[in-house]
């Protein structure tokens, strides 16, 4: 046998320094967007939303990173934590041995496979961002992590790629066997974890009789006692809403008057929602709203719809555009439905069939109930329906949206999060309530 066979690689002092360092940068990354993705799906808002753009939450929100998701279990931002601890524990391996005077071709071999891995993960997930239409400026920090971590054990690590076959075994069954591990670790919290699209209100339905309940002491004690059960995470992000609810101010919206509305002009408690068709969480929107109307009590709450595609295709302050068509298309479909008896049902099959939707099914579905597929066309097709989609941009850009769904209510942006919604319209749209007096102190 020759004596390179059974020799040590020899691994440069610094390889091992920069590999750790690159590994915790990347892992302690993963774990800020995992937290972020959480206070996203409860009703905050990430620190790298910045415009419709430039938006990490509509990239985790995607229907690539919530198949991802539903598929392993797991969000992609876990997934990079995996991957991350897995590149240390590999790393510090290498170090420990390398300075003891043990064999580490294995360990070798294991970083260039993670590295490898890691690099087509970045291109996987860098065509879902592109295919979400937005721009993740997290994301780009990850992927140039993980891309330098495999340029350093490429330039700097000895050895082979792919390892002779009688070191691939080796050096899978480290890497393969770190990851498995740290995934079952995170398997559960990763479960927990709320999904873009599964967003459910847990509250009981009022009883006959119980409308008085709302703003009085016994719908004060139902908020209070609802919050309670809310996750830490929630809360506080509901807490942060409240704030910046109370700080904003009530533009004068004087010059946009209601269309579709259901429920009364005077309940207490007004939502106006701005949805784009293909939007995840405006999906998961429309699902809260009807749960919220059957959860408070008659007269509680009105809601209205609104459009804000985001295509600039119709949408003058959106730059970017699919080509598809399908978001101007379902945004003037459900204006043209507007004054119809069955437009919410309607609204609620678009949202429904989002993963399928196509030009022709859009039209399909719009046109299934009252109205004729001819008559819905020439609508479309409509200057007055252009004008009325024009109208809904102009409204929803008096708060400078970095997305959807936008959500006011009574005239002040709010949150999409139902617990939120829920609260405010058993409070009466008062922020100021007794009912929130056991919430966090806002960050």
């Amino acid at each position: 046998m020759k004596k390179a066979d059974t020799e040590a690689p020899r691994v440069a002092p610094i390889a091992p320094v920069l590999l750790l360092a690159l590994a915790v940068a990347e892992s302690l990354l993963s774990l800020y967007q995992w937290m972020e993705l959480v206070l996203v799906r409860s009703g905050g808002k990430a620190i790298c939303s910045v415009t419709a753009t430039v938006n990490c939450a509509t990239v985790w929100n995607s229907a690539f990173a919530s198949r991802v998701h539903d598929l392993l279990g797991v969000p992609i931002a876990a997934l990079g934590l995996v991957w991350g601890l897995t590149a240390f524990g590999l790393a510090l391996a290498l170090s420990y041995r390398q300075n003891a005077g043990h064999p580490t071709r294995a360990l070798a071999g294991a970083l260039k496979v993670t590295s490898a891995v890691g690099a087509l993960s970045c291109v996987s997930f860098g065509v879902g961002s592109v295919n979400a239409g937005a721009l993740c400026l997290t994301c780009l920090t990850t992927f140039a992590l993980v891309l330098g971590f495999a340029g350093v054990t490429f330039k700097l690590l000895p050895g082979a790629f792919p390892p002779p076959t009688h070191e691939l075994k080796g050096s899978l069954g480290w890497s393969a066997g770190l990851a498995v591990a740290f995934y079952l670790a995170l398997l559960y919290p990763g479960l927990q974890t709320p999904g873009a699209r599964t967003a459910t209100l847990e509250v009981a339905k009022p009883t006959p009789g119980s409308a008085t309940a709302v703003g009085s002491d016994e719908g004060t004690r139902q908020v209070a006692e609802f919050l309670t059960r809310l996750p830490p995470v929630e809360q506080q992000a509901l807490s942060d809403t409240l704030a910046a609810y109370r700080r904003s101010p009530v533009p004068d919206l004087s010059a946009f008057q209601p269309r579709a509305r259901r429920g009364p002009a005077n309940a207490p408690t007004r939502v106006v929602d701005f949805t784009d068709v293909r939007c995840g969480h405006c999906r998961a929107l429309v699902g809260v709203m009807k749960q919220l109307e059957e959860a408070v009590p008659p007269g509680a709450l009105s809601v209205e719809a609104r459009q804000f595609p985001l295509d600039g295709e119709c949408n003058r302050v959106i730059t970017r555009t699919d080509g598809s068509g399908l978001s101007c298309l379902g945004a003037k479909a459900q204006i043209c439905l507007e004054a119809a008896p069955d437009f919410w049902d309607l609204r609620e099959k678009l949202f429904a069939a989002q993963d399928m939707l196509t030009k022709d099914l859009i039209l399909q579905i719009a046109s299934s109930g009252s109205m004729s597929r001819d008559r819905l066309a020439a609508c479309i097709a409509s200057a007055e329906t252009q004008a009325k989609l024009e109208q809904d941009i102009a409204y929803a850009m008096v708060f400078k949206p970095d997305g959807t769904p936008l959500v006011l209510v009574n005239g002040r942006e709010g949150s999409p999060a139902g617990g939120w919604l829920y609260a405010m319209a058993m409070a009466r749209g008062d922020p100021e309530s007794k009912a929130f007096s056991g919430l966090p102190p806002p960050r």
